[in-house]
């Protein structure tokens, strides 16, 4: 919940801002087209800012805040840390796991290891800290 928050907190901010930017330049009405295109520019700064969000605080220090206060962490299957291209890969794998509304990840509930689609493709795991 706090990840979610916080990512909404940003996104919105900044999609006003986009929105501010936008309606301030402008002369003349959003026509359909204009709008469906500023629409689709503020669903694509959701999306880069959720990447931007959890490869650099999981590749950064292994950790979202969300995280810091579960008292977990992602670290590498050899226990050092994470590292951005390893979190990018993992945030991808979040991303198709989630286009199958949750098939991907099932191998979290069936394997020892209890690792998602997300953490068998980046080579990663989720420990307590």
């Amino acid at each position: 919940m706090i990840d979610a928050t916080l990512g909404v907190l940003v996104w919105a901010w900044s999609a006003l801002c986009v929105l501010i930017g936008v309606w301030g330049f402008r002369t003349v009405p959003l026509d359909l087209a204009d709008a469906a295109l500023l629409f689709a520019a503020i669903a694509c700064l959701g999306v880069v800012l959720h990447f931007v969000y959890h490869v650099a605080f999981v590749g950064g220090c292994g950790q979202t805040p969300g995280r810091m206060a579960l008292g977990i962490t992602v670290i590498r299957r050899d226990g050092r840390g994470v590292g951005y291209a390893r979190a990018l890969v993992r945030c991808v794998g979040g991303c198709l796991s989630l286009l199958t509304l949750g098939l991907a990840s099932v191998g979290m509930f069936i394997s020892r290891e209890r690792r998602g689609l997300a953490d068998w493709l980046a080579g990663t795991r989720v420990v307590s800290a």
